[in-house]
């Protein structure tokens, strides 16, 4: 039987083009580099469409945008989004500068492109995301590109500043409420309408009005902001303070810290600032503003009063100021400013004027509080987050002071029974006893003022749990211990203005001192 053997077809292999994109990127907005970029774009259309093997899917370009932020350059992040959705195989780009400066987003980027399959090239380098050493490359040079921007950056604030002190100006905002910024005249010009807002705001606060009562009747007359929004307190007090009204500017307000993070701080005297009088029509005239301003200083006298510690308590939960607080009958408290103009909103610690006062003598060495010493010494002290309180000295020492925060309203049931027979009253010699409240906390009282034949004037009453708190910081513990307290302490007295002395087997004595 003839034998017949069948051949089937060969299955021809189409293989799919790559699709191919381009980066262009320019960070400042001139013709020349519009112009730039332009060719950019043009030259990589023209080299993608050439190559048969790739399929043009488009050149990607942020104009006027740094690259040391990826989260701001929108065409870069819609490319980033074509990558995810499978559209692009291959990214040209001219340089590692072009793609990004910031070293971390640049590796980020990389790494994020490579799990998805997607090449970087970078053509002056001639890197290859997809080649063996293409990584280590990338972290050499996109730590030079990093350095680069910095450099840059210095080069542009010494440009700057040396044109302020040339009398040369510019502006940070070409649209505040009464002035635009004409391009052509290089200045402010005043907006009329804007203006006599400006000139209202000026009168109604020389006539004792609030900043408050000043939003009200503005937003009642249906008057709004630039951006056609209700005006808010925060907004007015900047009008009221900006020498800009009165046709001068002050230079270098704010400065950046760091040229690849872009974080901006406002200049307290860190940097010089340059105050540039006469550069434009005023609105407000120098006596007007000059009135303002002592109107500013009267007001914040009566609600700021100048403590020693105004200015001088920091905040390490949120970086704000300590401001004093009279709402208790007995004595001031010092809180975080964000607390009283924001409500509740930072977790720090209060603190008794009292307790500041000690704290700051013990870490000058002192037995009592002395103001002027105090001024002299201590540069600021930081509130940490665990209560405690860091002090730093103008020459240069730093310190860390224990801090014991006793809640007075709250009261948890124990009883020690350490702390019996081992209290005694400085006044009258009588031990403390002890007593149950319905078994929802328990105290510790001088037997002596309940003796007629006595009479103790020394009425100190203490909760347990609030000596075993007190106990625990005066023995430097977290947490108190009965073992370590009966091996170690002797005796406590309680003096006449309730303050203890803890004396120890080992013949010291340690002083809590009551506030």
């Amino acid at each position: 039987m003839r034998k017949i053997t069948k051949i089937e077809p060969k299955t021809v292999q189409i293989r799919r083009k790559k699709q191919v994109a381009a980066y262009a990127r320019v960070s400042m907005d001139t013709d020349r580099l519009r112009h730039s970029i332009s060719a950019q774009i043009s030259w990589y259309s023209t080299l993608i469409q050439k190559n048969t093997e790739w399929e043009y899917v488009g050149v990607y370009a942020d104009y006027a945008i740094s690259g040391t932020n990826a989260e701001k350059r929108n065409e870069f992040q819609r490319m980033i989004a074509d990558c995810e959705a499978g559209k692009i195989d291959i990214i040209l780009t001219k340089s590692i500068s072009r793609f990004a400066r910031n070293t971390v987003d640049l590796l980020e980027t990389v790494r994020y492109l490579k799990d998805l399959g997607v090449e970087i090239r970078f053509e002056e380098q001639n890197i290859s995301t997809m080649s063996g050493d293409g990584e280590l490359m990338l972290s050499i040079l996109a730590s030079f590109a990093q350095e680069e921007s910095r450099s840059i950056s210095e080069n542009c604030k010494w440009g700057i500043r040396k044109r302020f002190q040339s009398g040369e100006i510019g502006v940070a905002n070409k649209h505040i409420l009464g002035y635009r910024y004409d391009e052509e005249q290089k200045q402010y010009v005043i907006i009329p309408d804007e203006a006599e807002v400006v000139r209202q705001i000026f009168q109604m606060y020389l006539n004792r009005l609030s900043l408050r009562e000043i939003c009200r009747n503005l937003n009642n007359t249906g008057h709004r902001t630039i951006n056609g929004n209700p005006f808010q307190e925060a907004a007015l007090a900047r009008i009221i303070y900006n020498e800009v009204y009165i046709g001068d500017m002050r230079r270098q307000k704010t400065y950046m810290t760091d040229p690849i993070t872009k974080k901006k701080v406002r200049n307290n005297g860190e940097l010089p600032q340059y105050y540039i009088t006469d550069t434009h029509e005023p609105i407000i005239n120098r006596e007007t503003y000059e009135k303002v301003q002592e109107e500013h200083k009267r007001r914040d006298a009566l609600l700021n009063p100048t403590y020693c510690f105004s200015k001088k308590i920091k905040c390490g939960t949120c970086g704000r100021y300590f401001t004093r607080s009279k709402k208790r009958k007995t004595e001031a408290i010092w809180i975080c400013r964000a607390k009283k103009e924001h409500g509740v909103t930072c977790s720090s610690m209060n603190f008794d004027e009292g307790i500041l006062k000690s704290s700051c003598a013990e870490a000058l060495n002192m037995n009592h509080f002395d103001e002027e010493a105090f001024k002299a010494e201590i540069q600021e002290i930081t509130v940490m987050a665990d209560g405690n309180l860091a002090f730093r000295f103008y020459d240069g020492r730093k310190t860390i002071q224990k801090v014991l925060h006793l809640n007075k309203n709250k009261h948890i049931f124990t009883y020690t029974k350490a702390f019996h027979e081992k209290i005694h009253c400085a006044v009258c010699g009588c031990p403390y006893h002890h007593v149950n409240c319905a078994g929802k906390f328990s105290y510790w009282y001088c037997t002596g003022s309940k003796r007629k034949n006595i009479g103790c004037i020394g009425k100190s009453v203490y909760t347990d749990y609030h000596l075993r708190q007190i106990s625990a910081y005066v023995m430097d513990m977290d947490d108190f211990n009965e073992k370590i307290f009966n091996e170690q302490i002797e005796e406590i007295l309680v003096l006449e203005d309730g303050s203890l002395e803890y004396y120890l087997k080992d013949g010291g004595v340690k002083t809590w001192q009551r506030t």
